[in-house]
């Protein structure tokens, strides 16, 4: 779900003229660096972020008995094209780009039908193959996890199959009324048949 949601943030950048595009991550650089404006829409690997709780509503067929809270990052890379730009410059590039993506992003996962929970956020250091802090730029990290409902279904996809009533059945309900005492769920043996229904 994550990569069909970077591809629709990418689109919807681009159509209100954010000069970033989306890139689905992780990077497959060994050593991430800011060069290169970018947002990567990040799949956590080795973080064990994703949690599992019980649906909040009922749903009856399919069923959903759980609901998955895939974990996610966005992370932001700006560089200012101010000449002599200090670190400010980058940063400020990074928040209005953020504000944008906030916006969309928020957007993209409520027209889903999905709701997202924000976490932890914050400019972050990047680090070269040396192990030195890199300051080329600004890097801004968001985490995230949108809900994914967990259904019970075939391994097409399909639903348990349904049976339609039709308006030409007559349902009846059939109780046996008495007023003599005996056992209780017993009715006695003289007791008459009173039906109803709609």
């Amino acid at each position: 779900m994550l990569y069909a949601v970077s591809q629709e943030l990418d689109a919807a950048l681009r159509a209100k003229g954010v000069p970033f595009r989306v890139v689905y991550g992780p990077e497959p650089a060994a050593s991430v660096t800011a060069a290169g404006e970018r947002i990567v829409i990040e799949q956590l690997i080795d973080e064990k972020r994703d949690s599992i709780v019980p649906t909040r509503a009922t749903h009856l067929n399919p069923t959903m008995p759980l609901i998955r809270q895939q974990a996610g990052r966005v992370r932001i890379y700006a560089r200012s094209s101010v000449g002599g730009a200090a670190w400010h410059d980058h940063a400020e590039r990074a928040e209005q780009v953020l504000d944008h993506v906030l916006g969309e992003l928020d957007a993209i996962v409520r027209g889903r039908g999905n709701t997202m929970i924000m976490g932890p956020a914050g400019f972050v250091a990047l680090v070269d193959a040396k192990g030195s802090s890199v300051w080329s730029g600004a890097t801004y990290e968001l985490d995230f996890a949108i809900d994914r409902g967990i259904f019970r279904r075939t391994w097409a996809g399909e639903a348990r199959e349904e049976v339609v009533v039709g308006t030409d059945v007559d349902i009846v309900n059939t109780t046996k009324v008495s007023q003599a005492t005996g056992a209780a769920g017993t009715p006695p043996g003289d007791a008459e048949t009173a039906t109803g229904g709609g």
